[in-house]
């Protein structure tokens, strides 16, 4: 699953829960209102019960009056009585209704403890989940003595964090040495090509020489970008608070001039924003989605760069025209080595739109690759402010 569908069901799933409550809430609700249930039927059945009861058996036997013998009814007695006294069924449904609520209350308290310690193993994955979908993988569940069901579970989402975790590094570090393994050799290949081309007169040969160059300098973008994105990948930085108006301000400078030469117009909206996050990895972003915009273009193309705080979070958007594409081919651009259509000049890596997914992934940002109507590509990244 692509980032930008792994952001729509992240999405999906918060709103859904935030709909239905929390599991704990709503076997607390539910044991609560059962409990009631039975409370009030006791109680209905209890009174109408107690309503048929003789009053001699709910009241005791009439008193004995003086003079006479204890068969006699008193003189006072009226026959036309009801057999229970109305103000004695009262009384029953006071005290009923008394016994219904400390009940119901003390029932709730008990069974909110009850079920809270229960399901805590499953809050503590529900953070240790959302801190792996950052590419963090350290974060584990702790389980308690209890053995159940849902400590099993704990316990097997540890193993797999950890397993998960020792794939990612075992990449990272594989894309890193290999990286680290060939950036010495094409340096020196680098070298010797420009020590060759001084010394070499115009002709075939020196044509050659400089298609090496070409593809050696390509080979050398790659390999650093490689350790960028695995460096990317790693999630050891530290976050700080980043000015980036700032970066985008800069970033836009330096690009400016790369897209007037390939006759490619820039526009720029920016407003003030200030993020929490990795301020190398920021500019790392901005500068792969600017450098993106300009190289998949045409001449005579646009650029157009907007950055706004809008009140709940900020958004930075990267429009571009070029080759028309479907949504499924825009979700695809962030695969790595994937090249798109539409390229102005030979170099790139097809590794930009990756390492832009990898930095918003780390932050936890929500990144959105939408086709241009009319041909090209918008990138919209939404972040919270530092605020």
């Amino acid at each position: 699953m692509s980032a930008p569908e792994e952001g729509r069901a992240t999405r999906t799933a918060e709103r859904r829960t935030a709909r239905r409550g929390s599991l704990s809430t709503r076997v607390i609700g539910s044991l609560v209102v059962v409990f009631a249930v039975l409370g009030l039927v006791m109680m209905a059945t209890i009174t109408l019960l107690m309503a048929y009861v003789p009053a001699s058996i709910v009241g005791g036997a009439p008193a004995v009056a003086p003079g006479t013998t204890g068969g006699g009814l008193s003189p006072s007695a009226d026959a036309s009585d009801p057999v229970l006294p109305r103000h004695e069924v009262k009384r029953l449904l006071v005290f009923s209704g008394i016994a219904l609520s400390v009940g119901v209350v003390s029932g709730a308290f008990v069974v909110r403890r009850i079920v809270r310690r229960s399901l805590a193993p499953l809050g503590a994955m529900t953070d240790a989940a959302r801190q792996a979908a950052t590419t963090d993988l350290r974060a584990r569940v702790s389980v308690g003595r209890t053995r159940d069901e849902v400590t099993d579970l704990a316990v097997s989402f540890n193993v797999m964090l950890a397993r998960l975790d020792d794939a990612f590094e075992a990449q990272r570090r594989f894309a890193a040495n290999a990286s680290h393994e060939l950036r010495t050799p094409l340096a020196t290949t680098q070298a010797v090509i420009d020590d060759a081309l001084a010394d070499t007169p115009h002709g075939p040969t020196r044509d050659l020489l400089r298609d090496l160059r070409t593809l050696n300098s390509r080979s050398v973008h790659t390999v650093r970008t490689l350790l960028d994105l695995a460096e990317t990948q790693a999630g050891r930085g530290t976050s700080e608070e980043v000015d980036l108006t700032l970066v985008v301000r800069r970033e836009a400078a330096v690009h400016r001039a790369t897209a007037l030469a390939n006759g490619v117009t820039m526009s720029e909206d920016i407003g003030p924003a200030v993020v929490d996050g990795e301020a190398p990895m920021i500019q790392l972003m901005v500068r792969n989605l600017l450098d993106n915009a300009v190289r998949h273009n045409y001449r005579g193309g646009r650029v157009e760069l907007h950055l706004r705080d809008e009140g709940p979070g900020i958004l930075l958007r990267v429009a571009n025209t070029g080759a028309a594409m479907t949504p499924e081919e825009a979700v695809r651009i962030t695969e790595p080595f994937h090249r798109g259509a539409g390229r102005l000049g030979s170099g790139g890596s097809g590794l930009g739109a990756a390492l832009v997914a990898a930095v918003v992934t780390r932050h936890g940002w929500r990144l959105r690759l939408l086709p241009r109507p009319g041909g090209g590509l918008i990138a919209e990244v939404r972040m919270p402010d530092s605020a």
